[in-house]
């Protein structure tokens, strides 16, 4: 049935006055986030139970009032940073939209004068600088700077509700910051003596760091180190490549396991494979390797194997229609780039996500694909000895390397631990309904790694930060 037009007519005017009575804003993104996670995260069933649920629910209603009373909007996303960091997934955040931020082209005087003008720029927070007092190198205190001297800092004490110190730029090599500007902040953890940290980068959009630690000088898990201890050595190439570094030992160098990484990734192990099995040592250099996909792993298993094992990773996909709806989405953004991604792994996809739409809503289940999997690659002539170097950028499916090196008897885990994004994984992303955050929450558990979430795994030598790692590695194969 047909509604008369006037009664049509005065409906919709209800529903306009109704709209503009319910602005769309922070607390609108907080609720989304809240419903979000709750229905689709792995990790909420493992930290609210019904022994902690009352007091998440306190924190999820104390952190909803503080927001609605806070008159600074750009605060917004610190509260929902907060909430999301509760669940202890290291996979799962929220940021800005786009991550990145606005680029701005540095050389180009017009563009830096309108950043400088805008409203991110202005509303950027600035305190005065505190006189200088001398602090030792265990106090959070002090003057540090970036490796490549970019910024100078000062952390100084600044108590508020949501941060116990800041950072304040002292020098700025770069015009989209100034000095007075507040560069982090800190709020000291419940443990007393590791900081949650909020940084804003370069163009001034906020990134979180929920666990942050001084460390012979080095702000753990940032690149701040203070200016009186000596530069850390550079860091590992960013590019993928293989050299000989010497007649007995191979190198081989992957910054990345990502999907779109997996054409070059094959290429780079048909080109490196000859002279790894003439070599009698090997390298595999995962320094910040932020992970990606198992598939671009698996290669490497014949140079590091020392025979057949058995893969003790278990995956249980937390079944949902967003968790199906976001599968999908991602399929669609595989089959765009399926020249870099290849042809296995857009099969590899299509095939788990033929099998999640069939599988029962709300429940955990157990990915048949990976459950009891076996590798047989044989044992290798060379190289006799295989070192893995990493350290905390080493995650998720890099870590699933570090697994799997452990089972090999002729493989040693040299660097530090690694970044501990292992009880939880596959990543997706949906935007909040308001201010467009990005919220990237993960779809499934491996109850098995669950101990090493947070933490890492823990090299069997580690290694110094003020030497050079790829220097003591080597003396390490030398001296074996």
């Amino acid at each position: 049935m047909k509604l008369p037009l006037l009664v049509t007519f005065l409906w919709l005017s209800i529903l306009s006055v109704a709209a503009q009575a319910s602005p769309c804003g922070c607390a609108q993104d907080f609720d989304f986030t809240v419903t979000y996670l709750e229905q689709n995260l792995p990790a909420f069933h493992e930290v609210v139970t019904p022994k902690t649920e009352p007091a998440y629910t306190h924190f999820k209603q104390q952190l909803r009032r503080a927001l609605l009373t806070d008159p600074v909007p750009r605060h917004c996303i610190r509260y929902l940073m907060r909430y999301v960091s509760f669940f202890h997934d290291s996979h799962t955040d929220i940021t800005g939209s786009p991550p990145s931020g606005p680029p701005v082209n540095e050389t180009d005087v017009v563009a830096v004068a309108a950043f400088q003008a805008s409203p991110l720029f202005q509303t950027t927070e600035r305190v005065p600088l505190l006189p200088v007092k001398h602090v030792s190198s265990e106090t959070i205190e002090g003057r540090y700077r970036t490796p490549d001297s970019t910024y100078t800092i000062q952390i100084q004490r600044n108590k508020t509700p949501l941060r116990d110190y800041v950072g304040v730029i002292v020098q700025s090599r770069t015009p989209l910051w100034q000095p007075g500007q507040v560069k982090l902040e800190l709020q000291r953890n419940p443990d007393g003596h590791t900081f949650h940290c909020y940084q804003y980068q370069r163009n001034h959009t906020l990134q979180a760091q929920p666990v942050v630690w001084l460390e012979y000088g080095w702000l753990r898990n940032t690149s701040w180190q203070k200016v009186e201890a000596p530069l850390l050595p550079p860091p590992a190439a960013a590019h993928a490549h293989f050299r000989q570094l010497d007649a007995t030992t191979a190198y081989l160098r992957i910054p990345s396991f990502g999907s779109t990484w997996t054409t070059r990734l094959d290429s780079l192990y048909r080109y490196a494979q000859p002279a790894i099995e003439q070599s009698q040592n090997l390298i595999i250099d995962v320094r910040d390797n932020g992970g990606g996909a198992d598939q671009n792993v698996e290669p490497l298993i014949p140079f590091f194997t020392s025979g057949p094992f058995q893969d003790d990773q278990q995956e249980e996909y937390y079944v949902t229609p967003a968790n199906i709806e976001r599968f999908t989405e991602y399929l669609h953004t595989l089959q765009q780039d399926s020249a870099q991604v290849g042809a296995t792994t857009l099969q590899h996809t299509r095939q788990k996500l033929a099998w999640l739409r069939q599988a029962p809503l709300y429940q955990f289940v157990p990915d048949p694909a990976t459950t009891g999997r076996r590798f047989t690659s044989p044992m290798q002539a060379n190289p006799k000895q295989v070192v893995i170097l990493y350290n905390q950028g080493c995650s998720s499916s890099c870590e699933t390397l570090l697994f799997w090196a452990k089972k090999s008897t002729k493989t040693t885990l040299v660097g530090e631990p690694s970044g501990g994004y292992v009880g939880y994984g596959n990543v997706f992303s949906v935007s909040t309904p308001c201010l467009r955050f990005q919220l990237n929450a993960t779809t499934l558990r491996l109850p098995n790694q669950l101990q090493y979430e947070g933490k890492g795994v823990t090299p069997t030598v580690r290694l110094h930060p003020e030497e050079d790692w790829l220097v003591q590695t080597r003396r390490l194969l030398k001296q074996n």
